[in-house]
């Protein structure tokens, strides 16, 4: 499963050192590198292009389960490759495919003062198809997990 390829970090040689590797992508989790550096999402996505790739898009059922219902790999929560600040509640992934899933109960809301234009996948056991939630984009520092395709 991806739950157990994530936990085992393995690469097999096609991603770069400190990436793991699952079907045809690499991840980078930005907590194995440091455990404290967070980011807002214009940064976190901005980190992930320098590293050559982009936020993560979860775009398919076995990634959202493995993804949203490991607790070592989530550490509460995390940037992912979606937002609507084109057109407010046209939520879209940053490779242009509209999102309509995995929201959490009340989600997404814009309750954010200064709006919620950003997503974030939350840790969730019991319900892996509730798991996105709407923040500001800048004002909340989380960690983020980078994809790219692999070699």
């Amino acid at each position: 499963s991806i739950a157990n390829v994530i936990l085992l970090g393995r690469n097999c040689g096609r991603c770069l050192s400190g990436w793991v590797h699952y079907n045809s992508s690499c991840y980078f989790f930005s907590y194995a590198e440091s455990s404290t550096d967070t980011k807002n999402w214009p940064d976190s996505r901005a980190e992930c292009i320098r590293r050559g790739a982009d936020l993560i898009v979860i775009d398919n059922k076995e990634e959202q389960v493995g993804f949203c219902t490991n607790k070592k790999m989530l550490r509460n929560s995390f940037w992912i490759g979606l937002t609507d600040t084109e057109i407010e509640g046209t939520w879209v992934w940053i490779n242009n495919v509209t999102e309509v899933e995995y929201w959490m109960d009340g989600e997404p809301n814009n309750s954010h003062h200064h709006g919620e234009d950003c997503a974030t996948a939350v840790y969730s056991p019991s319900n892996p198809w509730k798991t996105r939630n709407d923040i500001n984009c800048n004002s909340y520092q989380r960690h983020w997990i980078c994809e790219m395709t692999s070699n």
